[in-house]
């Protein structure tokens, strides 16, 4: 029985207890609530290198906080950076120690965008084309970890009497494996004009300045709550001390053939077609040179015309060199807060060392990078919170 005046005094003093702490707990959880929506409209980023991942982070940080300012500083733009020289088959390449976990989500995330971009329409604008792919090489060669992401990926081991390329190629090696598939070819200069044009209809600001060193940095006069995202690709080695990264040098050539729609690639060389262009390569040497070397040109093109006959006759566009940003420990995406001279205290976003698979990874990584600011923002709201 609680018919007791002590009993009903205990229950109404429970109650008011309880409603005292809910209101309390609503009142907090709505005080972080208000301070971090006031720091997602406050934010402001600066973006480090204007290439394919600079770019991705900051179409995805600009529609994900449509209310904060970003700017973007990088020494070239498209069409003079190192994006620009890839021919943008999907397929994670030249990675050096980057986990298979981690390069599986980024990369299933970039296939599934390019994906609904080309269902969505906006293929041609971005550059993407659907391409069937065969690759050749050794026995011994194993299948790519990320088999299960590209469409009908086959592995068939062959001989030049049951697997016939004339039609196609005059390949032929009695010892090999084919790897056939069907992927996407994004080309860099068609998809970051894309992008600045969606940036600059977000008044996202461009400024074109060389960075040596982190003074210059410093130098930039930035916000003091700036989140600053570095995309620099090979030049972190410079501005942030990575001592881990190092070129591998591509040597590509572009040239117009109407006859190519598929894509082939053996150890020698490759070649991928473009909507405008068909690319042939190509090197991948640890060296910093940028000359166009003639004798890498003349094996390019040997080796690609022993597989494509045809494109003896097809008109040289121009030949590019890229360096490739390669780290020893794989990609480096992680948040740091660096200190500078002046006092300032800044979140710093690290996203390079793609190697050669830049196009492949870029819109999954920014979709990291993007998460990153979102766990940093809580946790400095719950910071503020306790102060």
């Amino acid at each position: 029985m609680y018919d007791s005046g002590d009993s009903k005094a205990s229950i109404a003093q429970s109650f008011i207890w309880c409603f005292d702490t809910t209101v309390t707990v609503l009142s907090t959880i709505s005080r972080i609530e208000r301070i971090t929506v006031m720091a997602a409209e406050q934010l402001h980023f600066v973006i480090l290198g204007a290439g394919i991942n600079g770019l991705s982070c900051a179409v995805r940080l600009s529609h994900e906080y449509p209310r904060s300012t970003v700017h973007i500083i990088s020494e070239h733009f498209s069409p003079n950076t190192t994006s620009d020289v890839a021919a943008g088959l999907w397929g994670p390449y030249c990675l050096e120690g980057t986990s298979e976990y981690e390069c599986r989500s980024w990369a299933q995330e970039t296939h599934n965008y390019f994906l609904q971009l080309w269902q969505d329409g906006y293929a041609d604008k971005c550059g993407i084309c659907l391409v069937p792919v065969i690759e050749l090489f050794h026995r011994d060669t194993s299948s790519p970890w990320w088999r299960n992401i590209v469409f009908g990926f086959q592995e068939m081991y062959l001989s030049s009497d049951d697997f016939d390329l004339a039609h196609q190629t005059n390949y032929r090696n009695s010892k090999s494996v084919a790897f056939m598939y069907t992927t996407f070819t994004c080309e860099p200069s068609k998809i970051m004009k894309c992008y600045i044009d969606t940036l600059s209809n977000r008044n996202v600001k461009f400024y074109q300045k060389r960075l040596q060193s982190i003074n210059c940095l410093e130098m930039l006069n930035i916000q003091a709550n700036a989140i600053i995202v570095n995309c620099l690709g090979l030049n972190s080695q410079h501005v942030f001390n990575d001592l881990e990264l190092f070129p591998v040098r591509g040597q590509v050539q572009k040239v117009k053939s109407s006859s190519v729609f598929h894509s082939f690639a053996n150890e020698s060389c490759y070649i991928i077609p473009n909507t405008d262009t068909v690319v042939l390569g190509g090197t991948k040497q640890k060296i910093d040179s940028l000359r166009i070397d003639p004798n890498d040109r003349y094996y390019i093109r040997a080796n690609c015309f022993a597989i494509q006959p045809r494109l003896k006759n097809a008109a040289i566009v121009m030949d590019c060199v890229g360096l490739r940003p390669a780290r020893s420990s794989g990609v480096r995406l992680e948040i740091e807060i660096i200190s500078f001279d002046n006092g300032q205290n800044h979140a710093v976003i690290h996203n390079y060392g793609h190697g050669g698979a830049g196009i492949s990874l870029a819109w999954g990584c920014a979709g990291t990078v993007t998460r990153l600011v979102q766990q940093y923002i809580g946790e400095t709201s719950i910071t503020r919170l306790k102060l």
